[in-house]
């Protein structure tokens, strides 16, 4: 499917348009919600964005974000439709609104914009494209294909979400046209200092201290190729932290000279799983290492899983399969 057909598609739904991204919503995930809503409000469409709280405060300068409807507090109206931005599969979105997406695409996920690798086809109508850099700019497609006006608000969110999946513009994702889409932004009045300096270069004290004890968990293997990090429930409770407050940790421990596969693994409660955030250099493919190996996706370079169990026994597996692969030299390129 292209932007344009999207756009025309999402234009004609008669019922409310309810925007939403995976668990843990991040920069990508939040921004292509808060600009896709935008646009379609502004040519009058019903819209609403559900489960988008429990984001780091560097986040709250997004426009609508104070508006969004928690995701435990949604209530399906008749007509409305779910569109999944940045999201593969229905088991990736918030909880609550998974019973509604289990009730088939006509009635639940109907629209899904999304550039991960592994789409598991829950939508009706999806635009995907896997050499996208960001989500944001497949929505920022549909927004300049269906002719609708991207307003400085909409900059923002667009520009939040692509500067964060692409590592302000640093990963190989990123292509020419990821720049000229990033100027038209400018163009349009995104306060693209500002909200580097946020995004980037500010974390509330919380989440400052949270940071030190990822990097008092910092391990590396014997070869300086595999390191490890890991939170778990105590850390969470002690500096009074959610799972979101820990977004892009993992950088703290891939600059480390050698390393070639970087895994953070966090667990904020007891009851949750443990979820694996993993970067590789390009001697591997974090994708295909964790899918093989745990059932999880993602890209080439960046990718995740989900364990059951204990943070320390998933921390353990997790180490020794990656030292394992490193020194069989599995390289999955």
């Amino acid at each position: 499917m292209t932007p344009r057909e999207m756009s025309v598609l999402l234009s004609q739904h008669a019922g409310r348009l309810v925007f939403a991204t995976h668990t843990g919503p991040d920069g990508d995930g939040a921004g292509c919600a808060l600009a896709l809503a935008a646009a379609l409000r502004s040519a009058g469409k019903n819209t609403v964005c559900a489960g988008l709280e429990n984001m780091p405060g560097e986040y709250d300068f997004l426009e609508g974000l104070d508006e969004n409807i928690p995701a435990a507090e949604y209530a399906p109206e008749p007509g409305d439709a779910i569109v999944a931005v940045d999201c593969g599969g229905a088991d990736r979105l918030p909880e609550p609104l998974r019973e509604h997406a289990a009730r088939g695409a006509a009635r639940g996920v109907k629209f899904c914009v999304d550039h991960h690798k592994g789409y598991s086809g829950f939508a009706e109508f999806a635009l995907v494209d896997e050499a996208a850099g960001s989500a944001a700019e497949l929505v920022m497609s549909v927004i300049e294909d269906g002719g609708f006006a991207i307003t400085r608000g909409i900059a923002e969110a667009l520009w939040t979400g692509i500067v964060t999946d692409t590592g302000r513009f640093s990963y190989k994702s990123t292509t020419p046209e990821t720049l000229r889409r990033a100027a038209r932004l400018l163009e349009a009045g995104a306060r693209f200092d500002w909200i580097n300096e946020r995004v980037f270069n500010r974390m509330e004290l919380r989440r400052f201290r949270l940071r030190n004890r990822l990097l008092a968990s910092f391990e590396l293997s014997d070869d300086g190729r595999v390191a490890v990090v890991s939170l778990g429930p105590g850390d969470y409770a002690a500096e009074g932290c959610v799972y979101a407050d820990s977004d892009n940790f993992i950088d703290c421990a891939r600059v480390v000279n050698g390393v070639e596969i970087t895994v953070f693994l966090r667990k904020p409660a007891a009851g949750d799983p443990v979820r694996i955030s993993m970067r590789t250099t390009d001697k591997f493919n974090a994708a295909e290492i964790c899918r093989d190996e745990w059932g999880g996706g993602g890209h080439a370079r960046a990718a995740g899983a989900e364990l059951p169990g204990g943070l320390g026994e998933a921390r353990a597996e997790v180490f020794g399969r990656l030292k394992g692969i490193v020194q069989n030299t599995r390289v999955l390129v």
